[in-house]
């Protein structure tokens, strides 16, 4: 998964908060939402199968995502670079502790939340 909790501490340190990326609309709402808790985690949504009446919802699951234009956004507005503001955190049972941390989950509930590896 890739964390951003160097971008908040960032943020912080530089006076900036999450009502100054809305205001000055570096981002999105939704990438923002993103970027809180994560990318590379498994959501689970509703998807309306077309063509149905009456609408057939089914819950399916993707993994987030950032888009690199966000990124550059983000880095131009805090003067920064990519490596600054995240950081890679392997999928992997090594990591397990970790990983729990930063998603306040078990071990038992990880692979619910990220696509685990074994290395």
């Amino acid at each position: 998964m890739i964390y951003y909790g160097k971008l908040f501490d960032l943020m912080k340190v530089s006076g900036k908060n999450k009502a100054h990326i809305r205001s000055e609309k570096i981002i999105g709402q939704e990438t923002l939402r993103k970027l809180i808790v994560g990318t590379g985690i498994l959501e689970e949504y509703d998807y309306k199968v077309p063509g149905t009446k009456p609408t057939v919802i089914e819950k399916r699951t993707r993994e987030t995502s950032i888009d690199t234009k966000s990124i550059e956004s983000l880095c131009t507005w805090l003067n920064c670079q990519p490596s600054d503001i995240m950081e890679v955190i392997p999928n992997t049972w090594d990591n397990r502790d970790h990983l729990c941390s930063i998603l306040n989950c078990t071990p038992e509930e990880l692979p619910n939340r990220v696509p685990m590896k074994d290395k």
